[in-house]
């Protein structure tokens, strides 16, 4: 049977000597990380652990949170894990996760996806459901285009004008220029 993995949070930074990761979520998600939750952490490392168990949260206030975990005792270990993410089986999320997701994934419909080097990609159609994150689904003049939605490609959300402005790395949206050039061999 395969296990289904959200991605709830991202590790921002360490705090103090014992461990402590600060932590805030992810997608315009609430705060889903608990004590006693199993957490998976991507990219994985090579000396650090893979996975640990919520030992404690605190909030500290705006959308950050410190959290702490049973495998992470010290700041060199923690300082290994700053910059994952935490991805959490979905047998673990709250009951209305998928609400939660389906209303988020709703919203941004109709959001123009900019890139800041390729200009206007196209309109987000849909917003699909992976295993360890979320496809945005971009229509545009080159046709249906799948986008990773990853908070390290997002620049800037605006709200008001429904744009999101997006860096994404060279190569992973490819536009077809051959319709351009058989029109220049004159064919």
């Amino acid at each position: 049977m395969t296990r289904r993995w959200a991605d709830v949070a991202e590790l921002i930074a360490t705090q103090g000597l014992k461990g402590r990761l600060v932590a805030r979520s992810v997608r315009g998600l609430p705060f889903l990380l608990c004590e006693g939750m199993t957490v998976d952490f991507v990219p994985p490392t090579l000396d650090g652990p893979r996975a640990a168990r919520v030992r404690c949260v605190q909030h500290l206030g705006s959308e950050e949170y410190a959290v702490e975990f049973d495998k992470v005792r010290n700041r060199d270990t923690a300082e290994l894990l700053a910059g994952s993410h935490c991805l959490i089986s979905h047998d673990d999320l709250p009951d209305d996760f998928d609400d939660i997701m389906h209303a988020n994934a709703e919203y941004l419909e109709g959001f123009l996806v900019v890139d800041r080097m390729l200009g206007e990609i196209g309109r987000i159609v849909d917003v699909r459901e992976m295993p360890t994150q979320e496809l945005l689904i971009v229509e545009g003049d080159e046709g249906e285009i799948m986008i990773p939605l990853v908070d390290d490609f997002i620049v800037e959300f605006d709200d008001d004008e429904r744009v999101l402005e997006m860096d994404l790395p060279s190569g992973l949206v490819q536009f077809d220029s051959s319709t351009d050039e058989r029109a220049g061999d004159g064919a």
